[in-house]
């Protein structure tokens, strides 16, 4: 756990990290802490070897035995900083850190950064940035093989005291909403022959003995078949793994309230099913759950910020698999609700699962239902993984959505749903079929997936398609490949 303070004079760290914007002269207290460095920063600008374009990246060596290293970051132009562009900028830093082995650092609080956003805002996003940083799954790795690990990281600024007192109030926030994200990336990030339904099962009842406001509820498949969620049940007919549904309940108010629901794909591995995927295709699909795994993180923050809303989430979990039980192309599905699914593809499975949770989520009454899912690959081709897809006929929901997106750095793009989509999932023998398209049947693939939700729903809906939930490869300059946790700290700022 990174541990937060105000520097004071003499205050030792391996590093400390200096950003500077492109287009505006240094603070007064860079200048003062140019002094103390004996001028170094004002040489490297002369020269030119740093210029402060956004991301940029210079590390100093100081005659300072208390500071030895100077970090200097840029943060572009002025006017053009984000919160976005802020939290890449310092994640890039602590990584940079973290690649030269040191793990006691500082960083220069900018004056610009609290005029925009508030002393608060500064020190939550600050310290949202450094904890996302500083994930690193290693799990599976040998010791000598991990990332070293932020463990101090102290604040340097001229704070009086309401600023200080703000900045405190914002490092405790970030670093109960930066846990949630964490949590979501190592749910997602574990390998699917550990992370199992009965994992997540697991994972989501540790929430609640933590957090005495979370009750949790998990049926097992005795209780799933009482429930009549056969979507889910057909899904999970190809695998040994049993299904679990999963129910968690905050209640953050004592208020009589109608909860927000939050509803999670929770598919721990997809093979495809019989419609068995290209091997290519195959790989990452342990991200399957990531769906799941946000609402888990979104709990867990919510939960530990105190927020005093009632929001419940669902998860139904299970694996896609082929085994010799496998539903098949061609089943008719019976969903909880008593609707009937024409399955014409079965690693169209998502929105299976999906559709069962949807109908139980009815039972509450909800002010709103959200859900979570990695549903479709049309959404990727359409946004790329930068951005998630968010699908809903209620307007407000969708401005208060992407306002929340905006201000944590995440981002949402609003695409449609409507007749066409809907159309487009007719089944001439059943309800709805799962999979179809517009003018062709690889037209409109994110929509009319998400039509196929709607179907399932009788109360105010979102639905957000996790395009951009993981990065592979090599992941970006601020954060590791593999889960980013994106849409927990949305939907904190959402809830609040």
């Amino acid at each position: 756990m990174i541990s937060y303070a105000f520097a004071e004079e003499k205050t030792r760290m391996e590093c400390l990290i200096v950003p500077l914007f492109e287009d505006k002269k240094p603070s007064t207290l860079v200048k003062e802490l140019d002094e103390v460095f004996e001028g170094i920063f004002n040489e490297v600008v002369e020269m030119k070897d740093f210029e402060g374009k956004r991301g940029e990246l210079s590390l100093l060596y100081t005659k300072d035995n208390a500071t030895p290293r100077v970090l200097l970051v840029g943060l572009g132009k002025q006017k053009e900083l984000t919160i976005r562009k802020y939290k890449q900028v310092i994640g890039a830093a602590v990584m940079n850190a973290q690649s030269k082995k040191m793990n006691r650092i500082g960083c220069v609080a900018i004056t610009e950064g609290e005029k925009m956003w508030g002393a608060k805002k500064m020190g939550l996003e600050t310290v949202v940035s450094i904890e996302v940083a500083n994930y690193s799954f290693d799990t599976y790795k040998q010791k000598d093989a991990h990332v070293t690990p932020i463990k101090s990281v102290y604040i340097v600024g001229d704070l009086d005291t309401n600023k200080k007192k703000q900045w405190e109030k914002g490092i405790e926030e970030g670093q109960r909403i930066a846990a949630g994200v964490n949590m979501t990336r190592r749910l997602g990030n574990i390998p699917p022959h550990d992370m199992t339904p009965t994992y997540l099962a697991k994972e989501a009842e540790n929430i609640g003995k933590e957090y005495k406001k979370v009750k949790v509820k998990v049926l097992s498949k005795p209780e799933i078949k009482k429930h009549k969620m056969g979507c889910l049940l057909g899904v999970a007919k190809g695998s040994e793994m049993e299904p679990k549904f999963i129910i968690l309940e905050y209640k953050g108010t004592d208020k009589p309230t109608k909860p927000t629901v939050l509803v999670g794909k929770g598919i721990t591995f997809d093979s495809g099913g019989l419609s068995l995927k290209p091997g290519a295709y195959m790989t990452d699909m342990k991200f399957d759950m990531l769906g799941a795994a946000t609402v888990l993180g979104i709990f867990r923050a919510i939960a530990a910020l105190g927020i005093k809303k009632h929001v419940v989430g669902l998860i139904a979990s299970c694996e896609n698999m082929p085994g010799p039980n496998a539903y098949r192309p061609d089943d008719i599905l019976t969903a909880m609700n008593g609707k009937t699914v024409e399955v014409k593809n079965t690693d169209a499975e998502g929105r299976l699962v999906l559709a069962d949770a949807l109908s139980y989520a009815s039972r509450y009454e909800p002010k709103e239902v959200i859900d979570f899912a990695t549903l479709t690959g049309a959404c990727l081709v359409a946004l790329g993984n930068e951005r998630s897809g968010l699908f809903s006929p209620e307007q407000k929901i969708v401005d208060k959505l992407i306002s929340a997106a905006n201000d944590t750095g995440e981002q949402l793009w609003h695409l449609p749903v409507g007749e066409e989509y809907s159309k487009a999932m007719d089944s001439l023998v059943a309800d709805i079929k799962n999979t179809g398209g517009v003018g062709n049947p690889r037209f409109g693939g994110a929509s009319t997936a998400a039509a196929f939700l709607q179907f399932f729903t009788d109360y105010p809906w979102a639905h957000i398609d996790l395009g951009s939930s993981y990065y592979s490869d090599k992941g970006r300059a601020w954060i590791r490949h593999g889960a980013n946790g994106f849409g927990v700290q949305t939907l904190v700022d959402y809830l609040r």
